[in-house]
C-alpha cells in the first residue's frame, strides 16, 4: 500500500527529470496533442457514428456495459448483468476480445461520462501518449529533425489516423508496445527489478488489450541474446518467475474464453499476412529498417521486435491486417531514422524519397450516416428490430441507442439474429423465416414497436428482403420518420401473437430476454 500511495510522486518526479534533460519535452507534447485534436475535427471523429469500421460499434458497447455495470455497483452477478444487457445492445463482444480495452473505456468514461466525444478524447489521449513515449525513447538518441519525423509518419500511417479516429483498441496496443520497448531497452542497458517489471507490465497490458501481443513474446530473450551482453539471470530469478507466472495467467485468459486456435488463425488454410505489414508503411520504410539495423542497444529491441513479429504470424496468421501490425510501427520507423543516420547527409534524400514514394498517403474522413438524427425523432424507450445493409449498420444504431438512455431501457432486435443467424463475420448464414407472414409472426412475438431499416437499396440478404416487403405491404407498420438512407417504422395496429422472451445464442452463452410478471 505505501508503495501504490508513492506512485504519483515517483511519476511526477521521473516526468520532472526527463524534462530536465529535454527542454523541448513539454512545448513537443503540447504541440501533438494539438495536432491529434485538429486531425479529430477537421475528419468528423467528434461527429460520426461508430461505423467506421465493423467492430467499431462492438467495441464501445462492451466498454459503455462495463460503465453502467461500475455505476450500479453493487449490482449483483457481473455474468448475469452482461447476459442481460446483451438481450437489450446486443453488440457486447467481451470474451470475443480480452477485457483490457473495455475496461480502460469504463474507468474512463466514470469522470468524463460515456457518449462519442468522451469516446473520442479517450483515443486522443492514447494517442498522446504513445506518441509523447515515442518521443522520449528516440529523442536522447536521434537529431531533433529525425525524431521529429518519426513522429510526423506515425501520425500519418492509416492505422493511426483510423485508431485516433474510431473507438478501437489500436493505438493502446500502440502504446503497451512502446512501453514495451522502454522495459526491453532498460533490460539491455541496466537490468534491475523496474527493468523486468516494466517489461511484464506493458506486455500484460498488451495481451489484456489484444491477442496479438503474442507476436512480442519471445522479444526479451531475443534482444538480450542479440545485444551479446551478459544477464544476470541469478539475481533476478524471482522477477522472472513473476513474469512467468504473468504470462501464464494471460495463457490461461485466452485458453478459457476464446477457441485461441480458431481466432489465432493457427492454420495452413490462410495465407502467411505478410502483405499487411507491407502495407502499414510501404516497401521503402521497410526497407530502410533493414538498412538502420546495427548493434547499438535501442536498434537491437526494435530489430528483435520486427523478427518476433514475422516469425510468430507465420504460426498466428490471424495477423491479416495492417492494423494487426500497429504493434511493430514504432520499430519500423525507428530503424528507419537509424537507416538515414548511418550515411552522409547528402545521400539521405536519395533514400528518402522511394520511403516518400512507398508510403500509404491517406487522409481518412468520416461522415455522419444519420442515425443520431434519426434517433432523435423516435419516442425512448421503444422495441426496436433494426436490419441494414451496411456491415456496420445494426452495431452502429445499437451503440446510439445505448448512449441515448441508461440501461435497462430500449430493447434492439438485429435482423441478422433473430430473422436469421450467421456467423461473427457473416459465415454459415441459415434464415429462420420464409414468407412475409412468418416475419409479422416473429415481431408480433417480440412485441417489436419500431423497425429500422438501413440503407434499403442495398437489401441483399434474403432475411432483409423479406423484412422490407411485410413492412411495405402490411397495413399494420407505416412508415414515421427518416433521414437520408433510414427509414423508421412504426406499428399501428396491435401484435397478433402473444409475446414470446427474446431469445439469443452468443458463441457459448444462451441468452433469454427476463419479462416482467403481469400484475
Amino acid at each position: 500500500m505505501p508503495a501504490l500511495q508513492q506512485l504519483p510522486l515517483r511519476i511526477a518526479r521521473y516526468i520532472s527529470n526527463l524534462h530536465s534533460r529535454d527542454r523541448a519535452l513539454f512545448p513537443v507534447t503540447a504541440l501533438i496533442g494539438v495536432v491529434l485534436a485538429l486531425l479529430q475535427w477537421t475528419s468528423g471523429a467528434w461527429t460520426a457514428e461508430f461505423d467506421g469500421y465493423p467492430d467499431e460499434s462492438a467495441q464501445f458497447v462492451t466498454g459503455r456495459m462495463v460503465w453502467e455495470y461500475l455505476r450500479a455497483l453493487p449490482s449483483g452477478s457481473p455474468i448475469a448483468w452482461a447476459n442481460q444487457y446483451y438481450i437489450h445492445y446486443p453488440k457486447v463482444a467481451m470474451g470475443h476480445w480480452p477485457p483490457g480495452y473495455h475496461l480502460a473505456e469504463a474507468l474512463w468514461s466514470l469522470p468524463f461520462g460515456s457518449s462519442r466525444m468522451s469516446a473520442m478524447w479517450l483515443q486522443w489521449f492514447l494517442g498522446l501518449a504513445a506518441l509523447t513515449s515515442l518521443y522520449v525513447l528516440v529523442r536522447t538518441r536521434l537529431p531533433l529533425a529525425v525524431t521529429c519525423g518519426i513522429l510526423f509518419f506515425a501520425l500519418a500511417t492509416p492505422v493511426f489516423q483510423q485508431g485516433l479516429e474510431q473507438t478501437m483498441s489500436e493505438l493502446a496496443c500502440m502504446l503497451c508496445s512502446i512501453l514495451f520497448m522502454h522495459g526491453v531497452l532498460r533490460l539491455l542497458e541496466s537490468p534491475d527489478r523496474f527493468a523486468i517489471n516494466l517489461v511484464v507490465f506493458s506486455f500484460a497490458a498488451l495481451a489484456f488489450t489484444k491477442g496479438t501481443a503474442v507476436c512480442l513474446l519471445p522479444v526479451p530473450v531475443l534482444a538480450v541474446l542479440a545485444g551479446g551482453r551478459s544477464f544476470p539471470w541469478h539475481a533476478l530469478r524471482r522477477r522472472i518467475a513473476l513474469a512467468a507466472c504473468v504470462l501464464a495467467a494471460c495463457v490461461l485468459w485466452f485458453a478459457l474464453t476464446t477457441n485461441a486456435l480458431y481466432w489465432g488463425g493457427m492454420t495452413t488454410s490462410m495465407q502467411w499476412p505478410i502483405p499487411s505489414l507491407v502495407k502499414l508503411t510501404g516497401w521503402g520504410f521497410l526497407a530502410l529498417a533493414l538498412f538502420g539495423c546495427k548493434r547499438e542497444p535501442l536498434p537491437v529491441v526494435a530489430a528483435s521486435m520486427i523478427a518476433s513479429a514475422i516469425a510468430i504470424s507465420s504460426i498466428v496468421r490471424a495477423m491479416n491486417e495492417p492494423r494487426h501490425w500497429i504493434i511493430v510501427l514504432p520499430p519500423i520507423l525507428l530503424l528507419s531514422g537509424y537507416g538515414l543516420m548511418r550515411v552522409r547527409p547528402m545521400i539521405r534524400p536519395l533514400l528518402a524519397f522511394p520511403a516518400l514514394v512507398l508510403f500509404p498517403w491517406l487522409w481518412y474522413h468520416q461522415v455522419p450516416t444519420g442515425y443520431r438524427q434519426l434517433l432523435k425523432q423516435i419516442h425512448l424507450p421503444a422495441r426496436m428490430l433494426v436490419s441494414s445493409g451496411r456491415i456496420s449498420g445494426e452495431g452502429a444504431w445499437i451503440a446510439e441507442v445505448a448512449i441515448a438512455e441508461r440501461y435497462p431501457a430500449s430493447l434492439v432486435a438485429r435482423s441478422s439474429k433473430v430473422l436469421a443467424e450467421m456467423g461473427w463475420n457473416g459465415e454459415n448464414y441459415r434464415l429462420l423465416v420464409h414468407s412475409g407472414d412468418d416475419v409479422k409472426r416473429r415481431l408480433d412475438e417480440l412485441a417489436v414497436e419500431v423497425v429500422i431499416v438501413d440503407a434499403p437499396l442495398l437489401f441483399a440478404r434474403p432475411d432483409q428482403v423479406l423484412l422490407k416487403d411485410m413492412l411495405e405491404n402490411s397495413p399494420g407498420w407505416r412508415i414515421c420518420c427518416g433521414t437520408k438512407s433510414l427509414l423508421a417504422y412504426y406499428r399501428v395496429s396491435p401484435p397478433a401473437f402473444p409475446r414470446k422472451p427474446l431469445v439469443l445464442d452468443a458463441g457459448p452463452w444462451h441468452l433469454e430476454e427476463r419479462i416482467p410478471a403481469s400484475p
